[in-house]
């Protein structure tokens, strides 16, 4: 299923060059799509092709992985600088920042062609009405989509809702409220039109925007433009998704609904399992394949491309007996777990060998032995002449190991292997995160074609649950929960999962949601509708260090100390202000 893409004239491909092709505001514009071209019936379907392609910039894309997942209390400094995001560098996280510069660019070039798409379908002729208002639904989907990742990132932002085919400078920021009450419209619009389920994988269905309608208003409810029953109609929402499957979530929710077609995968490991981007439990993806004109192919630039294997992998090349391989991916080690994200899922009470033993997200979800690849004379790094193809390489512990322990694997038959305890992981040596893996990419250094997951239905339980608490319904919100971590429980431990509504607390639910969706680009965003980012990396990201425990090296980031609450909002793009002659205002606290 994996080559699966959407279809469509080659033509929509050059949405990118529409009239905002580095942004909005391009003085002179060079546009293809004008009205009379997307009010053809080739025109609007292009266009819609075309709206859905910006998606493989903003998802798996390097800076926009920089701004989701970066300086948080999950990810710290790997073992490269990631434009000031890692440690809220100020030389570097300013108004003249790439990634958000890029990023602003990217969203508002494909809101324009979704506008296109919405505001040219009333008058296309030749396409039957039931087809155009579908096309029409999945328009407004993907600019409530767009909108909802600008607003979160930069709170006030220009709202257009016209399509822009001529050169403006007057545009201003409009207030975040009504930019949620925009998204809403789109959204609450679309609901009453769009199909139950996609009709091609990679196309939204009602199932995403019911979601993505429930994570819109769970995030209102914390933001300045909140409104009184912003969890209501969060929690609502979200159980009618999940009411398809599993009816208030008193099942372990794995059957497929009959409706919307979703559910909750039995086991953990195969909700990342190449093959299955497209099945039950997925809500939206975005697709990508190896043609170069669909999906961006060059291993040196992140246009396009699903990068986001790339960025979890430590340097296991450097290792004894490893050499950089397709199967163990491409080591840019950009993102370094924290130990509150590694210790996130061990238990009360574990201990020893027991370790994360109940919890199997860790070890489904996480790297932590590596398998020779080169052996004999010349081994790679200092290896064994002797060592075994296949045989362990790496260990990383996740605990200390005893001197009996150490003894053993000093004696095996076949001869030690590397042991790097959690005291010596370093931003270059540490567990991988591993569910974006591509062991079947085309080339040594190039992306993967897999598609890429950004939403699934076991956020959906996790919305629900945050909702029903802050809405006093804290038994169904344990119950939401508790449906997501027994299906991630080991057999027979599955009741060892189960919380009580005494350990529910906003804090618990994000380091659940860490458990469960730790680098799926999101965690700035949890951080910062909760409230939470400063507290936490003051808290769970450790100081830059030196670290002498083998294999040695370079720890920790200066995220602690240098983040600041002006942070919750990234810089407006320097190019922007000064194009709209100032209309176009800087937040508070950037350069």
């Amino acid at each position: 299923m994996r080559k699966i893409f959407l279809t469509g004239s080659a033509l929509a491909l050059l949405l990118a060059a529409s009239s905002c092709d580095k942004d909005i505001l391009d003085e002179n514009p060079q546009s293809i799509l004008v009205p009379s071209f997307l009010s053809t019936p080739e025109g609007v379907q292009a266009g819609l092709t075309g709206v859905y392609s910006g998606l493989r910039n903003v998802f798996g894309n390097e800076e926009a992985e920089y701004m989701a997942v970066q300086g948080t209390d999950e990810w710290m400094r790997g073992f490269a600088a990631t434009q000031g995001y890692e440690d809220y560098n100020p030389a570097l996280l300013n108004s003249q920042n790439s990634a958000v510069t890029n990023q602003w660019a990217i969203i508002y070039r494909y809101i324009n062609g979704a506008n296109g798409v919405i505001q040219s379908a009333a008058s296309v002729q030749g396409l039957a009405p039931t087809v155009l208002t579908q096309i029409v639904a999945e328009a407004k989907v993907l600019r409530a989509q767009y909108y909802f990742v600008l607003v979160q990132y930069f709170g006030d932002v220009p709202l257009s809702l016209k399509f822009v085919d001529a050169p403006t400078k007057d545009i201003a920021r409009a207030p975040a409220a009504d930019v949620y009450t925009a998204i809403i419209a789109d959204l609450n619009d679309a609901l009453g039109s769009i199909a139950d389920r996609p009709a091609q994988p990679g196309r939204v269905s009602r199932a995403t925007a019911l979601h993505l309608l429930s994570k819109v208003y769970l995030t209102r409810a914390t933001s300045k433009a909140k409104q009184a029953d912003d969890y209501a109609k969060a929690a609502q929402y979200a159980k009618e998704l999940i009411d398809d499957s599993n009816p208030n979530g008193t099942g372990a929710g794995t059957g497929v609904g009959a409706k919307y077609g979703k559910g909750l995968e039995a086991d953990v490991a195969d909700v990342f399992r190449e093959g299955k981007e497209n099945d039950k439990e997925v809500l939206m993806n975005v697709q990508f394949n190896t043609d170069p004109t669909f999906t961006g192919q060059d291993p040196f630039s992140p246009t396009g491309a699903n990068q986001t294997s790339f960025f979890f992998r430590s340097r296991y090349d450097l290792l004894p007996n490893m050499v950089r391989d397709i199967p163990n991916g491409r080591p840019y080690g950009r993102f370094c777990p924290t130990p509150f994200l590694l210790d996130s899922y061990i238990l009360p009470g574990e201990s020893g060998k027991d370790l994360r033993s109940t919890d199997t997200r860790y070890n489904k979800w996480f790297t932590t032995v590596y398998r020779v690849n080169s052996t004999g004379t010349g081994a790679a790094n200092g290896g064994r002449a002797n060592a075994v193809l296949g045989d362990t390489a790496a260990w990383y512990t996740g605990r200390p190991l005893s001197a009996t322990e150490k003894a053993r694997i000093a004696s095996r038959p076949n001869g030690p292997y590397t042991v790097i305890e959690p005291s010596g992981y370093s931003n270059l040596f540490s567990p991988n995160l591993n569910k974006f893996d591509d062991p079947t990419r085309t080339a040594l250094n190039n992306p993967s074609d897999r598609p890429l997951i950004v939403y699934r239905l076991a956020e959906t339980y996790l919305v629900a649950a945050e909702a029903n608490m802050y809405l006093g319904n804290t038994s169904q919100a344990v119950r939401y929960i508790n449906v997501v971590r027994e299906r991630a429980g080991a057999a027979g431990k599955k009741a060892q999962m189960d919380i009580t509504a005494a350990q529910l607390n906003i804090d618990f639910i994000l380091d659940e949601r860490s458990r469960e969706l730790a680098g799926e680009q999101m965690r700035r965003f949890d951080l910062i509708r909760t409230g939470k980012l400063v507290e936490r990396v003051k808290n769970l990201v450790p100081p830059a260090q030196n670290r002498t425990t083998f294999p040695a090296g370079p720890y920790g980031s200066d995220a602690a100390k240098n983040v600041k609450d002006f942070h919750v909002l990234l810089p407006i793009p320097q190019s922007e202000i000064d194009r709209t002659s100032g209309k176009i205002v800087q937040n508070q606290g950037y350069l």
